[in-house]
């Protein structure tokens, strides 16, 4: 999806995500001058091409030449949604993705994502230095066996932990005692019999959510694994289903 996105004026069209600033820096001649976040209510942010930025709605920036620091101390406290709550205020809009995950007392080395609204979801790496604006949204899901941000998501750490997966990963989900690896968020129940060679004619399938309650899923039914709450799924054989009835 492309946003609207102003500099000095101009209109410019980019795809929301988290974004480097050089990538701005690329769309202006800025001559010997510096981008920086138009905020006209307070300080405005100056950006270095290295530093990461969420752009899901129209922002604009501006171009000029200035001796305040990289990151200043701001007029206002920015606030930003963590876990789905309000976090305490910053006074400096630059901060790094390992600083960021401290607001988590549970898993504070866990693996940090933004919340992009406009599309996938982003993963925010230990040495990234963000700038966070407000009505941003971060979340920390569980590390489980590793940290590299090309492995897939663990649902069943998700789950058991309350936490949201994030969008447009992969997922390992876990199919009665075996893990298998998901590359979309939606998945058919008749699909996820196939990762277990299993024919949707002679099993049932149901969804362990985290409490324990479990939800029949059919073979048509839609399962979005980036929905909170999922542990596991499991497979029961439809004539031992019977006899027990």
């Amino acid at each position: 999806m492309k946003i609207k996105i102003l500099i000095d004026g101009k209109s410019y069209k980019h795809t929301g995500s988290l974004i480097r600033a050089e990538e701005l820096y690329k769309l202006v001649s800025c001559q010997g001058k510096q981008l920086f976040i138009d905020r006209p209510d307070d300080i405005d942010i100056p950006l270095d091409p290295m530093d990461v930025l969420v752009l899901y709605d129209e922002k604009s920036f501006i171009t000029g030449k200035t001796s305040i620091e990289s990151n200043p101390l701001l007029r206002n406290e920015i606030q930003f949604r963590f876990n789905g709550e309000i976090t305490p205020s910053v006074t400096h809009a630059k901060i790094t993705g390992r600083d960021l995950k401290k607001f988590d007392d549970e898993h504070p080395k866990g693996r940090l994502f933004v919340d992009i609204s406009t599309g996938p979801d982003a993963e925010v790496t230990d040495d990234m230095i963000v700038v966070v604006q407000n009505d941003d949204s971060f979340f920390v899901i569980p590390a489980g066996d590793e940290t590299n941000p090309e492995d897939p998501v663990d649902i069943e750490d998700c789950g058991r932990h309350g936490r949201r997966p994030p969008k447009g990963v992969r997922y390992r989900v876990r199919i009665d005692r075996e893990k298998y690896t998901v590359k979309q968020d939606q998945i058919t129940g008749a699909q996820i019999l196939e990762y277990v060679d299993k024919s949707p004619d002679e099993w049932t399938l149901n969804q362990k959510m985290r409490g324990g309650e479990r939800k029949r899923i059919n073979p048509d039914d839609i399962v979005n694994v980036s929905q909170p709450g999922i542990e596991r799924f499991e497979t029961v054989l439809r004539q031992a289903q019977q006899g027990c009835g």
